[in-house]
C-alpha cells in the first residue's frame, strides 16, 4: 500500500492509497478513522475516484464522525 494522493480538508486528514486492484480511502478526525475501499476496475483512475469522494461524500464522512464521537463518549460516561 503507498499513498497516491491526499485530499485537504479543514477538519479531517484525507489520504489514498493505492494497492493492487483497489484505491483505500482513508478519513482521520482526532482519534476516529474511517476507511473505504474502492475497486480501480470500477474507477478507472485516481481521477474518476475523486469525482466520486466528492464534498457531498465529506459531509456524510463528517456526520458519521459526530455519531462516532458521540457513541464513544456516550460509552465512557456508563
Amino acid at each position: 500500500m503507498r499513498v497516491a494522493d491526499t485530499i485537504a480538508h479543514p477538519s479531517m486528514r484525507i489520504i489514498i492509497y493505492t494497492l493492487e486492484k483497489h484505491f483505500y480511502v482513508e478519513y482521520e478526525a482526532g482519534p476516529m478513522k474511517q476507511g473505504f475501499r474502492f475497486s480501480k476496475e470500477q474507477m478507472g483512475s485516481l481521477e474518476g475516484l475523486k469525482k466520486i469522494v466528492n464534498q457531498s461524500f465529506h459531509e456524510q464522512v463528517e456526520t458519521r464522525f459526530h455519531d462516532m464521537h458521540k457513541q464513544a463518549m456516550n460509552a465512557v460516561q456508563r
